[in-house]
């Protein structure tokens, strides 16, 4: 019997940025929930932005945010992992060289940026729902970050390339989106969160389902025995899954979570 469930959310659920799920989400999660299927969201975005999506659900499913660095349900935040300060700033200063991209610096409680361009601001306090702020120097608030995220314009692959041979024995570093990369602290993935998440209840991989798109899910594919990814995930993401499900422009994970409903209820 299925007894965990763990969707990523841009790119998987909804277009990327967006926070509008069919309300139909709501009532089949809400009815697995009560039939004992725990329910995760795990997403590169922070708590708050998930929260755009999912708060009619916030007290009873867990956030696996900024790629599983923090785990929360409700207003409890279960755990929490903060990169560290001095390789922090070190990559921070090399990036300083690279040009293409805006920072944007993820805390529990909410986003921070120093770009003051009408654009960015938009896209991530209004498209993704964050609460945080504009602040006039980034390194003020390195000490509690649990993940650096550079959106990319031109596209993501060309920054990650310059960065990720170097830095990567010091932090996960995933491309998350077409324009995002994100970077973590080592051991922060959003597979680990599952893993966590497993070991509390008891649950094992093959009661386990999971859902995705892009490279920073692979990791939860690994933990899972039923594993879908999006049919416009790459192929390098389709090929880690076991089975390939519809966009989200077709509510692809919302049938097959009604699939599962359904195989509980005969279960039950």
């Amino acid at each position: 019997m299925i007894r965990l469930i763990v969707s990523d959310i841009d790119g998987t659920l909804v277009p990327e940025g967006g926070s509008y799920v069919n309300p139909e989400y709501m009532t089949v999660i809400r009815e697995l929930l009560h039939r004992g299927v725990q329910f995760a969201a795990a997403s590169g975005r922070q708590s708050s932005s998930i929260d755009a999506v999912f708060h009619e659900l916030r007290e009873e499913i867990y956030y696996l945010g900024d790629n599983g660095a923090c785990i929360e349900k409700g207003d409890q935040c279960i755990k929490e992992m903060c990169m560290d300060r001095e390789d922090l700033c070190a990559l921070r200063k090399e990036l300083e060289g690279i040009p293409g991209h805006q920072q944007l610096l993820s805390l529990r409680e909410g986003y921070y940026i120093d770009d003051k361009s009408e654009e960015f601001y938009h896209l991530v306090f209004e498209e993704y729902g964050g609460v945080g702020g504009v602040v006039e120097d980034l390194g003020d608030y390195v000490d509690a970050c649990i993940k650096l995220s550079l959106y990319c314009k031109e596209g993501a692959k060309g920054v990650y390339d310059q960065i990720s041979s170097c830095w990567k024995e010091k932090f996960v570093i995933n491309v998350s989106g077409a324009k995002w990369v994100d970077i973590n602290a080592a051991g922060a993935t959003k597979g680990g969160a599952v893993q966590w998440l497993q070991e509390a209840y008891g649950i094992t991989p093959e009661e386990t389902v999971v859902f995705g798109d892009n490279y920073n899910d692979i990791s939860m594919m690994m933990r899972a025995g039923r594993s879908y990814a999006s049919e416009l995930s790459a192929p390098d993401i389709r090929k880690a899954a076991g089975y390939v499900v519809a966009s989200y422009e077709k509510d692809g994970v919302l049938q097959v979570l009604k699939e599962i409903l359904q195989e509980v209820r005969n279960e039950m």
